[in-house]
């Protein structure tokens, strides 16, 4: 159905957007090399909806999904070869952000109380497959969710529940990291507020407070797995008070070591993350980015190419923040393919990687020291026009994925061949 692209062509291309970047002293081979290095982590729940295994069917979902698109995931096994078939059409390099609601015990478990054997079939995969693994706690979808509270309930019978939930997430953490040999990040975001005026707020965030404190007793290698914590502006039901908002997570990360999640959909739609990550970055010292695509709200909509995409690649480059800063995806849609959904933003978020990493940045810097801001302006402008398809191209050439649209076609075989009997 869409032409593959002659493989001469696209070397043609290359050459010449390699001799265009040179003008302006950027080696794109440095800047392919260095791309292979910075990892995204893929974010499991895409591929069903939020669901997990557990079979919470009349449970309330804290998470919105809309859509009935067939062919979701409906156990590990599926799941997994959906994500190895969105990998094999995507140059970057990869991690799985996996929730504690998709574990697969022997036999049916309390949340609270898993182990990292019920994921050793997660484990055991990413190992063979050299991808590493992040992994959160499910505070939600779940009957001690009660009145839509998890950590800060005014019940000392939930948060206890939670509590024992966290901490053996951290321990779950702790063995992924020594097993595949890459620090697993413990990232913990509830869902607690309310939906109007609360009587009092200190009284919500002393409860998560020493929630958390609890969680956070022991210690762990930093090398091995290490906790961030997940801030968020509001969302459905939570309208007027969320108990975790941004400044309570980075003031308390802050003060006790921890990190930080910053989420491009959880600020209001006239912030951005890119005005904020050089701040918290000078101070905290593990962030973790989820990036999604909020539409007037937290709304998860798939990750596509855009100003905001890119200008966030280009301030963790110039700010020389890859490499420090884990790059995680967030968002989840029902209304297309799901592995579609992965592909789209894991491409979407390496094109603009890549185009952060062709930029150079130099020159503006130099302008800027030079007060010569007219020069600074009009670089940024001609540098927006370079050729960073031709890049792209080759760089997905040589990784044996396929360039442009190609990549369609292998999705619509996997959908008809594969997906279609879960109908």
């Amino acid at each position: 159905m869409y032409t593959k692209p002659d493989e001469d062509t696209i070397v043609k291309s290359y050459e010449t957007a390699r001799g265009r970047f040179g003008a302006f002293g950027v080696d794109t081979e440095k800047a392919m090399e260095q791309f292979k290095t910075i990892p995204i982590s893929l974010h499991n729940w895409q591929g069903d909806d939020v669901r997990g295994f557990e079979g919470m069917e009349g449970v309330a979902s804290q998470n919105l999904v809309t859509g009935n698109y067939p062919g979701a995931a409906r156990n590990g096994d599926e799941m997994r070869m959906d994500i190895d078939k969105a990998f094999s059409l995507s140059p970057c390099k990869h991690r799985v952000n996996l929730h504690s609601m998709y574990a697969e015990p022997a036999r049916p478990t309390p949340r609270n109380e898993l182990t990292a054997d019920d994921f050793s079939a997660w484990i055991r995969w990413a190992k063979e497959r050299g991808y590493g693994l992040d992994f959160n706690a499910s505070f939600f979808t779940h009957p001690m969710m009660i009145d839509g509270f998890s950590l800060a309930s005014r019940r000392k019978d939930v948060r206890d529940y939670w509590i024992k939930a966290g901490k053996g997430a951290r321990e779950i953490s702790k063995v992924m990291g020594e097993t595949l040999g890459t620090a697993c990040i413990n990232n913990i975001w509830v869902p607690d507020g309310l939906k109007d005026l609360p009587a009092n707020r200190m009284l919500y965030r002393e409860y998560l407070k020493d929630s958390l404190d609890q969680i956070f007793e022991k210690t762990f290698d930093h090398r091995v797995t290490y906790d961030v914590l997940e801030g968020k502006l509001f969302g459905i039901g939570t309208e007027c008070f969320t108990v975790g908002s941004h400044e309570f997570y980075l003031a308390y990360a802050a003060k006790n070591g921890k990190g930080v999640c910053m989420d491009t959909g959880h600020y209001h739609p006239t912030e951005t993350v890119v005005d904020k990550i050089s701040s918290v970055a000078l101070l905290v010292d593990d962030i973790l980015l989820h990036v999604s695509r909020g539409i007037r709200w937290d709304s998860d909509h798939v990750l596509i190419q855009g100003d905001d995409l890119t200008g966030l690649m280009q301030e963790l480059k110039r700010a020389g923040l890859f490499g420090k800063i884990a790059i995680g995806l967030d968002y989840f849609d029902a209304s297309i393919n799901r592995v579609a959904a992965w592909v789209i933003g894991l491409r979407a978020a390496g094109k603009a990687m890549l185009t952060a990493l062709l930029e150079p940045s130099d020159l503006l810097e130099k302008a800027e020291a030079e007060g010569d801001f007219t020069s600074r302006l009009a670089l940024l402008e001609e540098f927006k026009n370079l050729p960073v398809n031709a890049v792209w191209d080759y760089l997905c050439l040589v990784n044996g994925v396929p360039v442009g649209a190609a990549w369609l076609d292998v999705l619509k075989e996997y959908e008809n061949t594969i997906q279609a009997a879960r109908r």
